[in-house]
């Protein structure tokens, strides 16, 4: 009950300091995963609708280039990357950002992609704890390759590379790169770390994945572009059931403008008291 209450507060919370956010001029990488229950293709095209009039779309290969060459731009600009490999990606992910003209990388887990019932299964129920998912085959990652999208590494299984293991890093990390490479026909240069925190990953695996991937990226410490000394890129999470207030505050990089909205909203709410007293 009280995490019922909870999430309410939270939500209730979030939407109204949405109404007064600002998305920040600045490179945001936004990594989602599903959908939920809602209809389909709608909501996602819906949020997409209502966030292309606070920022401008690009394609995640621009997005990349801008923020290892340090570019500064002079406008919030929005760049997409999905985790985990769901049919969602290919059935309502890819359709819907190709009708506004950009892309997105598509981060798989071989295994997965491979994975017979039992294997899927125990992945969605007891891994990424969400059940009821199919994963996209070779046939609909190549097609996506094929369309412009980008192919990127995150493990053979989902597995948290923050070990001193190094066989078992070695085949985590780099293993899936050339069974990637082998059924796109294309170099496989992403890799992003399952569960994307800073603690899901240690320097020992973050060496590794930089031998093998020219890119690689986290989900986590979205106020700066980098991390793990300027060897990660950083992405932002959200989902795409997520409202668009909600979206707008987490392309509010910077505390500063977090305060800002703050006192716009306490300034909000004295004048409410004032008209009502």
């Amino acid at each position: 009950m009280f995490h019922v209450i909870r999430q309410t507060l939270r939500s209730a919370y979030l939407s109204m300091m949405g109404t007064f956010a600002k998305p920040a001029v600045g490179i945001h990488i936004i990594s989602g995963h599903r959908i939920e229950d809602e209809l389909e293709p709608e909501t996602f095209k819906k949020l997409l609708g209502n966030l292309s009039k606070y920022v401008k779309f690009i394609r995640i290969e621009e997005a990349i280039t801008m923020i290892v060459n340090k570019v500064e731009p002079k406008e919030p600009l929005v760049a997409f990357s999905y985790d985990d490999g769901f049919m969602e990606c290919y059935d309502v992910f890819a359709p819907v950002l190709e009708e506004f003209g950009v892309n997105a990388i598509f981060f798989v887990n071989p295994n997965y992609v491979e994975g017979d019932d039992e294997y899927i299964d125990n992945f969605n129920k007891n891994i990424v704890l969400t059940p009821g998912r199919r994963p996209m085959r070779w046939e609909q990652i190549k097609d996506l390759s094929d369309r412009g999208f980008l192919i990127g590494a995150h493990t053979m299984d989902h597995y948290m590379i923050n070990s001193d293991d190094t066989e078992i890093l070695e085949y985590q990390i780099n293993t899936c790169k050339g069974i990637i490479e082998k059924h796109t026909g294309k170099p496989c240069d992403y890799f992003a770390f399952p569960y994307g925190k800073l603690t899901h990953a240690n320097n020992k695996s973050i060496d590794i994945a930089c031998q093998h991937y020219k890119y690689v990226f986290s989900q986590s410490d979205y106020k700066r572009y980098f991390s793990f000394n300027n060897r990660v890129i950083n992405r932002r999470h959200y989902e795409v059931f997520w409202p668009i207030n909600h979206v707008k505050i987490l392309l509010v990089l910077h505390e500063e403008m977090v305060k800002s909205i703050i006192v716009r909203v306490y300034e909000k709410i004295l004048f409410q008291i004032n008209v009502n007293s």
